[in-house]
């Protein structure tokens, strides 16, 4: 279907809402790389970064987002934001603090938290990126006007919103001792719940792993709440919406009514629609245990388990020799072999009491599964005993791994594609979206097309193409995994300055490719500053070309000497 040409005047980089993907830290460096660009690029006498008035975030990109929005409503300059954010993730001590935390006893003796891995990177969150609140980044001293950092609720499945407008939480939840607790809430708790991926992490409980005051009214009264009386689990935000658009368009319905709606929307994804194709296990011939079948295998175990007197045999013929020791033998002689065969009965009987323990609780462990199990299914089970366990083996692996490749593959992309379709097709946003991924300047990208998504026309006339430079640097940022640390490849290959790089010159390729569609489509905009920033891009994009890393150096090595 085409899209209608809006009415309306289009103002020019006035009112940007800008969203970071999840994706661990490969996120994270991406988005630093998109805001230090903003920040370089001058817009009206100030940088243009300034002009960013929303913010959605999730996941790592949260871990930016939240430092980010922090050190602006404290008033602190760009230049300290990056320098702190950058030599964090440069040191790359996030997981060592977390997991020192978590075995560290003291730190949970008194914490009004309960002990966690999400809990412990919470407090590594605080030490390492920002011990601000709700209430620091509430006082709209800053650009920023609409914040929201991105979580998902597992009590209804709707997204959970930490934001400085509309509701906090969501309209389920929606609950006046929340809202009174909101700015109370740390913005270290709000990264971990936007990021706590699900089989990394456990959820992390509203309100009671956020609200270190158990005594305050609103705590007590917001308890007493049917929903809230055993607590809200929270997980990451990229199980609803991994790019932050559903929140980011919320948030621009609202600034419709007040009649100052976003201009441009720059959305920015570290997410892709590549998947290695899920593999069935293999069933290989094994005549070890596998080759059994489970009533054979209870069978065994029972007939060794009758044979009790086998046990204590060696202890009686241990106090025989002891015995006997007395009269035929010499006293320390006598001590050894007895002392030997009496040591081989009491293992004996350690592995026999040993094996009744584990049969007990292998007894309850299935008393237990059989009470989950459907009456009617329960009499099929019996069509089971026969089959061997590496049938099993391979069934269990199989739903195993298509279970995970589902839950952290399929279902986001899936959802990735809506949110696209949510975005691409609004007619009112017309030429006011940018989509900045981070795979899409790769050679095999850029100059295959291979994409299936709606991003139209990614190579633009009179647009010269990446290099050979960007090429390389774009891939070796899409090739990390997500992770919320850096491995030895990674800092072999300098994976955070690639990915702080590809960020910067996505943004840039981008805006060109934004003022250059602008232009050709003749839109109702002010065609004089249009040419100007797109002069100003072209320049930029050309510099990138040439040394796709000199803003990273530029910014960086006073970093660097500063060590």
């Amino acid at each position: 279907m085409k899209e209608e040409t809006p009415t309306q005047p289009i103002k020019l980089f006035q009112n940007i809402a800008l969203t970071f993907s999840g994706g661990g830290y490969r996120a994270s460096s991406f988005s630093l790389g998109i805001l230090s660009y903003l920040n370089e690029v001058q817009f009206d006498s100030k940088p243009l970064l300034e002009n960013v008035k929303g913010l959605s975030t999730v996941s790592g990109g949260t871990l930016t987002g939240a430092t980010y929005a922090y050190y602006m409503e404290e008033g602190r300059t760009f230049p300290e934001f990056y320098d702190h954010f950058y030599n964090t993730l440069d040191r790359d001590e996030l997981l060592e603090t977390a997991l020192n935390k978590i075995a560290d006893d003291d730190i949970w003796k008194n914490s009004h938290k309960k002990r966690s891995l999400i809990n412990a990177f919470a407090l590594a969150y605080a030490d390492l990126l920002t011990k601000g609140s709700f209430d620091d980044i509430n006082q709209e001293k800053s650009h920023l006007e609409d914040i929201c950092f991105n979580a998902s609720e597992f009590s209804y499945g709707l997204a959970f919103r930490f934001q400085t407008s509309g509701h906090f939480g969501n309209y389920r939840l929606k609950n006046s001792n929340l809202d009174d607790l909101f700015k109370q809430i740390k913005l270290a708790d709000a990264i971990a719940s936007s990021s706590c991926f699900p089989l990394g992490f456990e959820p992390i409980i509203m309100p009671d792993d956020f609200i270190e005051d158990k005594s305050s009214p609103d705590y007590i009264t917001l308890k007493a709440n049917e929903e809230f009386k055993k607590g809200v689990g929270l997980m990451d935000g990229g199980i609803i919406d991994n790019q932050g658009v559903g929140s980011i368009m919320n948030a621009n319905r609202r600034r419709i009514k007040n009649g100052n709606p976003f201009d441009l929307f720059m959305i920015c994804d570290v997410g892709s629609y590549f998947m290695d194709p899920w593999e069935p296990a293999k069933l290989e011939e094994d005549k070890s245990i596998y080759s059994m079948s489970p009533k054979k295998i209870y069978k065994l175990i029972k007939e060794y388990l009758k044979y009790d007197w086998v046990l204590y045999t060696p202890m009686l013929l241990g106090i025989l020799v002891l015995l006997a020791g007395f009269i035929f033998l010499p006293f320390n002689l006598t001590f050894i072999i007895a002392g030997g065969v009496i040591m081989l009965g009491i293992i004996a009987i350690g592995i026999k009491k040993g094996v009744d323990r584990i049969e007990k609780e292998i007894l309850i462990g299935w008393n237990w599964l059989m009470g989950k199990v459907p009456d009617f299914l329960k009499g099929k089970l019996k069509y089971f005993e026969k089959i061997k366990l590496r049938i099993f083996k391979r069934m269990f692996e199989e739903r195993m791994t298509s279970a995970v490749k589902m839950v952290s593959e399929i279902f986001l992309k899936q959802i990735r594609r809506l949110n696209y379709d949510l975005l691409y097709k609004d007619n009112d946003l017309q030429n006011k979206r940018i989509t900045a991924l981070i795979y899409e300047l790769t050679e095999e990208q850029f100059d295959h097309g291979a994409s299936d998504e709606i991003i139209k026309d990614m190579k633009v006339p009179r647009i010269i193409g990446p290099s050979d430079a960007i090429y390389d640097a774009a891939r070796i940022a899409s090739d990390m995994k997500t992770t919320l640390w850096f491995t030895e490849d990674d800092k072999e290959k300098e994976r955070l300055k690639n990915l702080v790089s590809c960020g910067q010159f996505t943004a840039c390729y981008n805006l060109l490719k934004y003022c250059a569609d602008l232009e050709k489509a003749k839109a109702d905009v002010d065609m004089k500053l249009l040419r100007k920033m797109k002069s100003i891009f072209k320049s930029d994009w050309e510099k990138f070309r040439d040394d796709p890393y000199w803003l990273h150096n530029s910014v960086v090595m006073p970093i660097i000497k500063q060590k």
